[in-house]
């Protein structure tokens, strides 16, 4: 039997893997916490876009639960979602006691120091890294103090209440950071493109998830815990020149932003008000303008009439993509929610036909894309076709098509749907409904900025012969994101 004690790690992004295509990718600091142990395995639990609240529902933390044994570790990073009062599925108090059930203390101990010290592991909590500041400034959010309370002070007392480690990632990366300066902190970074604007200011690259890994390992050699054991001697700092690492696949596809205020629409899109506008794009088969193509979208009635119904029926949802889209701009910053109700009006294949919802990333003004060039992030309240079954809710990330699993019998002319989405910062809450029957999904820490990185585009698409007419189209901004 395999004795050997185990480092867990559970956290947020900023501890957690990725796998994207930026220029630099996403790193989160657990994904490097092994390169500075030795004799001792890691394993790293963290995932993306949660709190110490919402990860309570994710089957690693069960995993955790299960595995964690005597005399092993646990380190505990969460904070940056838990301040996001605007999702109440991840938001936890920072300036309520360690008795509160709703405090950031509460959740922490009850659920992580608490069971770990239970099994005889040993815990230890981190402080959130700061989140780069054009301004050097970190007074306020950037240094985790909202008007909630200040999470690095929380996880301080925590500390010292429950006789727990503490490594204080929040002072040592203000620290470096203030010392830097914005300019170079921003190398530490992800960045989608290959342009320094575009720097992600929350989730490290490698070289800085190395960083911090090893800001984590110097600062643990300071206390008695006994994990400073397992250090590996001498402690090495990464160096940028051999640790900032680009994406080698990295290709910058031509983009031109969408500007509302110069648009034209084409005659098969003219019937149709601001704030919508209409596109065609994609792998279409040919030029989505020309008459047999069948693109249309036009107001009638009251309703909103979207789909393709000419000989010409190339759209398609599969390997590669093309649609019919009625659009609004929609900016990064705003959280908003949407419904209306569908109806299925005409439909003339089933294999890789599709319609309903979508926000994505980008958006591209009637091109003909036969390859999966612009096979763009996007989730979708909506329904595609494979070779059986309609996949109901789905999404496109890293150009890869992935259902929810919600699975069933091709739809139907006079079929009827409700189709509802919420966006909450990097949270999308989906509700797609058809009679009795409601299918709900969430996407966490969804990636809406790795091509255009101010603006996100929402809208009922529709592809391949299938129809659809929208009525009672509700669209309401709730306010601003708080962010990543």
């Amino acid at each position: 039997m395999d004795n050997k004690k185990t480092i867990y790690i559970v956290g947020d992004s900023t501890l957690a893997s990725f796998k994207d295509e930026y220029y630099y990718p996403r790193y989160g600091y657990g994904t490097q916490i092994a390169n500075y142990f030795t004799n001792i395995d890691v394993k790293n639990l963290a995932i993306s876009g949660r709190s110490s609240k919402s990860y309570l529902k994710d089957p690693e933390y069960t995993y955790l639960l299960n595995n964690i044994k005597a005399d092993d570790y646990l380190i505990i990073g969460f904070g940056h979602n838990d301040e996001k009062d605007e999702d109440p599925n991840r938001f936890t108090a920072a300036n309520k006691p360690s008795s509160d059930k709703t405090s950031f203390a509460y959740y922490l101990n009850t659920y992580y120091i608490k069971p770990a010290k239970d099994k005889g592991a040993i815990p230890i909590l981190c402080t959130p890294i700061v989140r780069a500041n054009p301004l050097n400034d970190y007074t306020k959010n950037a240094y985790h103090i909202t008007k909630n309370g200040n999470y690095r002070e929380a996880i301080l007392n925590l500390g010292k209440e429950a006789k727990t480690t503490v490594i204080d990632l929040t002072e040592e990366t203000k620290n470096i950071y203030s010392k830097i300066g914005y300019n170079e902190a921003i190398y530490y970074h992800a960045w989608p493109k290959a342009k320094p604007e575009t720097v992600d200011t929350t989730h490290l690259n490698v070289y800085g998830a190395k960083m911090v890994a090893y800001l984590f390992a110097k600062l643990l050699e300071k206390t008695n815990n006994s994990l400073k054991d397992y250090l590996k001697q001498p402690l090495v700092a990464p160096i940028k020149a051999e640790d900032l690492i680009a994406n080698h696949n990295y290709t910058e596809l031509p983009y031109t932003p969408f500007v509302a205020d110069s648009y034209k629409p084409t005659p098969n899109f003219a019937n149709i008000s601001a704030p919508w506008f209409a596109t065609a794009f994609g792998d279409t088969g040919s030029n989505p303008l020309q008459a047999a193509t069948g693109y249309f979208v036009k107001e009638e009635n009251n309703q909103l009439i979207i789909g393709q119904d000419g000989a010409y029926l190339k759209g398609r949802i599969a390997n590669t993509e093309g649609i019919v889209f009625a659009f609004r701009q929609i900016d990064n910053k705003d959280n908003f929610k949407i419904s209306a109700n569908a109806k299925i009006i005409a439909k003339k294949i089933d294999f890789e036909a599709g319609f309903g919802l979508m926000l994505r990333d980008d958006i591209y003004l009637n091109q003909a894309i036969p390859d999966s060039s612009i096979l763009s992030n996007y989730v979708a309240c909506g329904i595609y076709n494979d070779d059986k079954q309609s996949n109901i809710i789905y999404k496109r990330e890293n150009k890869h098509l992935v259902n929810s699993g919600y699975l069933a019998p091709y739809y139907q002319v006079g079929d009827c749907f409700q189709l509802e989405l919420e966006r909450l910062g990097q949270v999308v809450n989906i509700w797609l409904k058809k009679q009795d029957m409601v299918y709900k999904y969430t996407y966490t820490d969804f990636d809406f900025l790795a091509i255009d990185n101010k603006y996100m585009y929402l809208g009922f698409y529709a592809t391949k012969g299938t129809v659809i007419s929208l009525t009672e189209i509700n669209f309401n901004y709730t306010g601003k994101s708080q962010g990543a």
